[in-house]
C-alpha cells in the first residue's frame, strides 16, 4: 500500500467560494434586522447595523424572516434542546434570517466575530486555509447547528472559514445579544458548553486522523467509519449519503483527489466499500474497522 500523495493546491472552486486570500478575508456577513414594513425597510436597517450596503449575495425576503414553522428541522438542534417556549420566542424575536447562494463566504479566518450564525436550511462547509491556498475541511454543518460558537463566546477571531455548500437559509444574532441571551437562560449556556465540548472532541479526532496516521487508505477508512455513526443501517450494510466530490473528501484527510479515487477503487476490489453516486455502502463494518486498525498504520 502506498503512502499518501502530496495534496494539490485549491483550484477553481477557490475562485468561486473562497477566492484569493484578500477576497476571502474581505467578505463579511451583513446582518439584517426584522421589520414588518417590508423588504425595503429590511435592507435599510441591515445597512444601518452593518455600517454599509446590504449584500446582494444574501438577499433577505420578508417571508424568510418568519419563524412560524414549529416542525422545522433546525429546531431539533442541540442548542435549542430543553429551551422553554418563552426562551424560543425571545430567540426568534432577536434573530434575523437571510438566504445565501452556494459558495457564499459567511465568515473567514481572522475575522472578528460580530455575530453568531445558525444554519436553518442547507449545508455549510467549515474549513481552514493556508496562505499557499491549501484547504483542510473540518466538517459540514446542517440545520440546527451553530457557526462560530467558540469565537462568539471567547471574542477571539474566527479560526475557520464558513462557506455555503448549497443555497442556505441562515439565522443571525449579534454577538452581544447572544451572550445576553445565554445569561438570561442557563439552559442555553449548558447547551452551548456541551456543543463546545463536542467541537473540541471533533478537533482531537481530526488531529488524530491527520497527525497519527500516514497511510491514505487508513485515513479514508477511518473517515468513512466516522461517517457511519450517522449513516443508515440497511440489510446490505451501512449506507452513507455523501454529496462531496473526491476532491472535497481529500480535503478532509489531506490527500489528493487521485488518491481518494484510487483508494476507493481498492476498497471496492476488497469488497469493503461501494460508491453509487453520492451514496457509499459499507458491506462489512467489522472488516473496514479491521482495515482501519491495520498495525502498519
Amino acid at each position: 500500500m502506498q503512502a499518501e500523495e502530496p495534496r494539490h493546491s485549491a483550484e477553481k472552486e477557490g475562485k468561486e467560494g473562497i477566492g484569493t486570500m484578500g477576497n476571502l478575508y474581505g467578505q463579511t456577513h451583513k446582518e439584517a434586522q426584522t421589520c414588518c414594513a417590508g423588504a425595503d425597510c429590511l435592507k435599510e436597517k441591515a445597512a444601518h447595523r452593518s455600517g454599509g450596503e446590504f449584500s446582494g449575495t444574501a438577499m433577505l425576503s420578508h417571508s424568510e424572516a418568519m419563524w412560524n414553522n414549529a416542525r422545522a428541522e433546525w429546531r431539533a438542534g442541540e442548542f435549542f434542546k430543553c429551551l422553554s417556549p418563552n426562551a424560543m420566542i425571545e430567540f426568534e424575536s432577536l434573530a434575523t434570517s437571510f438566504s445565501c447562494e452556494r459558495s457564499t463566504v459567511l465568515f473567514a479566518e481572522e475575522q472578528e466575530p460580530d455575530s453568531i450564525l445558525f444554519v436553518l436550511e442547507g449545508k455549510v462547509k467549515l474549513a481552514m486555509n493556508s496562505i499557499e491556498g491549501k484547504r483542510l475541511t473540518l466538517g459540514i454543518a446542517g440545520p440546527g447547528e451553530i457557526l462560530g460558537l467558540a469565537a462568539a463566546v471567547s471574542g477571539c477571531p474566527y479560526e475557520t472559514t464558513a462557506v455555503a455548500q448549497f443555497p442556505c437559509r441562515i439565522g443571525s444574532l449579534s454577538r452581544q445579544s447572544f451572550l445576553d441571551f445565554l445569561l438570561r437562560h442557563p439552559v442555553a449556556w449548558e447547551n452551548s458548553a456541551r456543543l463546545l465540548s463536542v467541537e473540541y472532541k471533533r478537533g482531537c479526532e481530526q488531529l488524530r486522523l491527520l497527525g497519527l496516521t500516514w497511510k491514505a487508505s487508513v485515513k479514508l477508512a477511518r473517515l468513512l467509519l466516522r461517517w457511519c455513526a450517522e449513516g443508515q443501517r440497511t440489510e446490505l450494510g451501512a449506507r452513507i449519503h455523501c454529496p462531496l466530490t473526491h476532491e472535497e473528501i481529500g480535503e478532509y484527510i489531506d490527500v489528493s483527489r487521485e488518491t481518494v479515487t484510487r483508494t476507493l477503487a481498492d476498497f471496492k476490489n476488497r469488497e469493503l466499500v461501494e460508491q453509487h453516486g453520492s451514496t457509499f455502502i459499507i458491506f462489512n463494518l467489522r472488516a473496514l474497522e479491521a482495515y482501519a486498525g491495520h498495525v502498519d498504520c
